[in-house]
């Protein structure tokens, strides 16, 4: 196998959850052009439609859209129900898809009601679990298995006052790990931690006056298609040695906390 043989997904099929204009479509097109069926997800069937069009007008593309809330297991039963009719066998999730944000101008610290915390646990955490028992037998039958749930600096520093969030990561990050233990040799589970990002790199509006460009090594936001490279690593075989790890794409913010 040629060392760019290693990264090429012919005849896989990814499911992606939480598809939306940043890394979710970035990363859905970077495995279809790699030759993968992807199956992409959200609440926006809008949005999906016009993502799957425009990797079906692709030479090659192949690329399914289904409304799904990444929050409610039926969604997801439902999900890789239709990935299968589709395309066969699952090879690869991209968990993608999250929840429970909250900012000072929501309220603040208290703002992380009850409703925000079954939120932020059932999509940041339930989702990469209900997804992985749901394509285990896939899996484990072809023994090429790759989850890839995003993760979030939040997980590894406080950003109050999204204390709900924060803490769902932190969970997801340790879900991982005992995933990765437990799937092995048949399915590598690991985090992708992307930082701040946008489609264009452009710091948002709702992140204005936070300082999040400021705490980053790089000193800006990321553009979501900076995220493809690592999320290419992890899908495939170039990362063949790899599981409960996490790789980051957040501009140093983690990795030059002091």
């Amino acid at each position: 196998m040629s060392v760019l043989d290693r990264f090429r997904l012919d005849g896989r099929t990814a499911i992606l959850t939480g598809v939306g204009p940043g890394v979710g479509e970035h990363v859905a097109k970077a495995y279809a052009e790699l030759g993968a069926n992807v199956v992409i997800s959200a609440r926006s069937q809008d949005r999906l439609d016009r993502i799957a069009g425009e990797i079906n007008a692709l030479s090659g593309g192949r690329a399914l859209a289904v409304t799904a809330d990444a929050g409610e297991k039926a969604d997801l039963e439902h999900l890789v129900t239709r990935a299968r009719e589709a395309f066969g066998p699952i090879h690869i999730v991209f968990n993608n898809a999250a929840a429970g944000v909250v900012y000072a101008h929501d309220g603040g610290l208290w703002a992380n009601s009850d409703a925000v915390w079954k939120t932020a646990m059932d999509v940041n955490v339930m989702a990469t679990w209900r997804l992985t028992e749901l394509t285990e037998a896939d899996m484990q039958a072809h023994g090429h298995g790759s989850i890839i749930a995003v993760q979030s600096c939040g997980g590894f520093t406080p950003i109050p006052p999204a204390v709900a969030y924060g803490v769902s990561k932190a969970a997801l990050l340790f879900l991982v790990r005992e995933l990765a233990k437990t799937q092995a040799p048949h399915t590598r589970i690991n985090c992708l931690c992307v930082g701040s990002m946008s489609p264009d790199g452009q710091e948002a509006e709702i992140h204005r006056g936070l300082g999040l460009a400021e705490r980053n090594a790089i000193k800006r936001f990321g553009a979501a298609d900076e995220a493809v490279g690592a999320a290419i690593l992890l899908a495939g075989a170039g990362s063949s040695y790899t599981t409960g790890s996490t790789v980051f794409v957040e501009g140093g913010r983690v990795g030059t906390i002091s």
